[in-house]
């Protein structure tokens, strides 16, 4: 099999980045974007890897029950939404395996108590935070379709390269596998339509004042980021534009236009950041219009609390299903009111604060300074006094205080991506709670996490529930209730 090479496949299942998977009769594994299990088609080989093809759809020659039509006009080139063309059903199924293999697979745990993911009620328009990147680099997409990688027409290669060229400003997301290229999003589904109506009106704005892309390799340019973060229970609206400096007489005159086009913003802030690195986190921020922050709300089950979420905080980006997280992860904990609890890698205190109203003490260990002053903050906000929060790297904090670790009744963890580092889970599988919660956007990282957590024989897998937290996504959210065998 050959670069070029037309190959009539079905596609059997999903690999665990979402794209589908078919074998060939001879039992060539081939990896197909945007292929749905059930398709048959004729697919394109486009690269050989070590064990698998990677190929593209040329035709569906017979499509799948399981395959639904894309709402978006981007889809399949951005990369927000991998499933807008799988059916939800199908999504929760594949969900429910991804965290099925992680365990068993990396895990080493054979027979486990694993429920259906807990399903979202909205699975279009339902995240809190956006983040759009400006860039001169406009991915042109009647090209791309027409795959001009791989033509011989001059005059087509031509046109296309004359109009990379062209100096335009593109605001939206990145194309994956892509640096710098940029999808020029006119419509998005994953926030409110208020939200890319928005993105469309700063982008058009600064075009008429030809304004220039911050460029990393000259260092030099006026536009970096934009993000929006909407409150799903208030309706509060912030609109942080990132440029490399200050333009007060230009950001002004942003200001007064949005205003008047969008009653909906309740506060306008532009972040500067000079950093050569691109990440959407300005060095300082001049608050243009309203307090700078945003107030979400949560229910516990006793009462609405209220987080303040700054420009640099983290909040989960869905409101809803993080209700459904965090309600989850209290019912399986059994909470008592005279329940000590450590939670590691608390973050803005987000968890603590909403399970502080069922018990006697919280204590809050993160490394993030900014994050503990949110969740101080937010302490106080909600008028709360069992709660603590201690700035310290996780892993010093554990060594250094063993016998007051063991002091607490019941322990959360929620990490990074990326997970524990092992030192911590040897730590964590000689501890004494009764039982510990671990949440966690990677069942891979946390099937490997919790094997060396339950190596020493003093812990047990109760249960796992997985949440979609991410429809459209391959992305899924885990929860796993350790209980002591003890």
């Amino acid at each position: 099999m050959q670069k070029g090479d037309l190959v009539e496949l079905e596609i059997k299942s999903l690999n665990s980045e979402g794209d589908g998977i078919a074998k060939t009769s001879e039992g060539i594994v081939i990896f197909i974007k945007n292929a749905i299990p059930g398709d048959k088609l004729k697919a394109k080989i486009l690269r050989k890897k070590r064990n698998y093809y990677i190929a593209r759809i040329e035709e569906i020659l017979n499509p799948s029950e399981h395959r639904t039509k894309p709402v978006c006009k981007h889809f399949g080139i951005c990369g927000g939404c991998k499933f807008q063309n799988l059916d939800y059903n199908y999504q929760i199924k594949y969900k429910y395996q991804i965290v099925s293999d992680a365990f068993r697979k990396i895990g080493n745990f054979p027979d486990l108590n694993i429920s259906e993911p807990i399903r979202a009620d909205d699975i279009y328009n339902y995240r809190n935070k956006m983040e759009f990147s400006f860039s001169e680099d406009k991915w042109l997409e009647n090209f791309e379709k027409n795959q001009l990688n791989n033509s011989k027409e001059e005059s087509l290669l031509e046109n296309y390269k004359a109009k990379q060229k062209e100096k335009t400003i593109a605001l939206g997301l990145h194309i994956p596998n892509f640096h710098s290229k940029i999808v020029d999003i006119e419509e998005c589904f994953l926030q409110s339509e208020t939200s890319y109506k928005i993105v469309n009106f700063i982008r058009e704005f600064f075009k008429i004042k030809n304004k220039s892309v911050y460029s990393i390799e000259t260092h030099s340019g006026y536009l970096r980021f934009l993000i929006i973060r909407q409150s799903y229970y208030t309706q509060d609206l912030m609109v942080n534009l990132i440029t490399y400096n200050y333009d007060e007489e230009l950001i002004f005159e942003l200001k007064e236009k949005l205003l008047e086009k969008f009653n909906q913003i309740t506060t306008i802030i532009n972040s500067i950041s000079t950093k050569k690195a691109q990440i959407a986190i300005g060095d300082k921020t001049e608050i243009i219009y309203g307090n700078g922050y945003i107030i979400e709300q949560l229910n516990n089950g006793i009462r609405n609390l209220n987080f303040r979420i700054s420009p640099n905080s983290f909040f989960q980006t869905n409101t809803k299903q993080c209700e459904k997280l965090f309600k989850e992860g209290m019912k399986l904990l059994d909470l008592k009111h005279n329940d000590s609890i450590l939670d590691l890698y608390c973050g803005t205190g987000t968890i603590s604060i909403f399970v502080a109203d069922k018990v006697q003490k919280v204590l809050g260990v993160e490394l993030s300074s900014e994050a503990i002053q949110d969740a101080q903050i937010n302490t106080k906000l909600n008028n709360l006094s069992n709660l603590e929060f201690i700035k310290s790297d996780i892993k010093e904090y554990l060594k250094e205080n063993k016998d007051l670790v063991n002091k607490f009744d019941k322990l959360i963890l929620d990490p990074p991506r990326s997970g524990l580092h092992p030192d911590i889970s040897k730590i964590l599988s000689e501890t004494n709670f009764s039982k510990i919660l671990y949440i966690s956007c990677n069942p891979s990282t946390q099937a490997r996490d919790l094997k060396i957590i339950c190596s020493k024989g003093k812990y047990k897998i109760e249960k796992l529930q997985p949440v979609d937290m991410f429809p459209n996504t391959a992305h899924i959210e885990n929860i796993c209730l350790l209980n002591s065998i003890n």
